[in-house]
């Protein structure tokens, strides 16, 4: 069987300020068809705001379309491919976490989606478009006076904007409940995301934030139909598949990774959530990756 290739991480290293933008259909011909990536990891935000024109992304083994007027952000991290692209108008924007304040760090970590994609309306488009575009003037003027610090904070307000639109579309389908339940499953979500490896069970979590396992777990079920240790399952188990499609490692190693000291029980629970065993899933994924 022929070896895989580690999975590619691409990084900010070189780019300005922990920026990079690119317009889309200016800098390319019209109707210009985008090279198919191979699947891929990076430490960065990956931003698009898509004005006219079509995307299709895997994003975590989960399809994301982008059309007209859609505004797209994934998380450093996760594994994506672009499947195909066509372009017309639009902009791509990637920036290094460490750019954002702890605040909006939070904010984004507390999103109940593993990936924000808001629809836009006509008007939200051209604000974005024009202030992305304001963003690229500074980004590419080398004599531009305090540059760098412009830059980064453009692009600070740029993804409160971001999260602020997708707040409003998540508020809005979440108004029935209360402030107070909203906030103790953001912060579950936030917590989760950032210690998953580490924390495995709903009483670790309710601990840190000062409640009791049965509200929590009554919480997040009432808010998103599904029980903390589900979310806490799908963590784990989006990892899990990630190293066994795109790394060599053996199982065993993928379950010390993942923090389970019984490689067997990670085994069962793995065939339990996936319906297929970890061998399997890893030899159902050798054709699609090498294709």
């Amino acid at each position: 069987m022929r070896k895989k290739e580690k999975i590619p991480v691409h990084h900010m290293d070189d780019w300005f300020s922990g920026t990079y933008i690119k317009p889309f259909g200016t800098e390319t011909p019209a109707g210009h068809t985008y090279e198919i990536s191979k699947p891929h990891r990076h430490d960065f935000y990956y931003c698009v705001l898509s004005e006219e024109g079509e995307m299709e992304l895997e994003v975590d083994f989960e399809n994301v379309v982008l059309t007209d007027q859609t505004l797209f952000l994934s998380y450093p991290g996760q594994i994506h491919q672009i499947n195909s692209a066509r372009m017309e108008k639009g902009w791509f924007l990637a920036f290094d976490p460490s750019i954002l304040d702890e605040q909006l760090k939070d904010i984004l970590d507390q999103c109940l989606s593993q990936v924000i994609l808001v629809p836009l309306s006509p008007e939200q488009t051209t604000v974005f478009s024009s202030f992305i575009n304001h963003l690229y003037t500074v980004y590419t003027n080398q004599e531009q006076i305090f540059r760098q610090t412009i830059t980064k904070s453009m692009v600070t307000a740029l993804v409160y904007q971001l999260a602020s639109a997708y707040l409003s579309a998540e508020q809005f389908n979440l108004k029935k409940y209360s402030a107070r339940s909203i906030d103790i499953t953001k912060t579950f979500k936030q917590i989760l995301r950032r210690n998953f490896k580490s924390m495995k069970k709903p009483s670790a979590f309710a601990e840190k934030m000062n409640i009791s396992v049965s509200h929590l777990n009554d919480t997040v079920r009432s808010v998103t139909g599904f029980p903390v240790t589900y979310y806490i399952q799908q963590e784990l188990m989006r990892e899990a598949q990630r190293l066994l499609r795109y790394s060599d490692l053996a199982v065993k190693e993928i379950a010390d990774i993942l923090g389970f000291e019984d490689a067997q029980y990670f085994n069962r629970l793995f065939s339990k959530i996936m319906g297929i065993s970890p061998g399997k899933f890893r030899k159902d994924s050798e054709t699609s990756y090498h294709l």
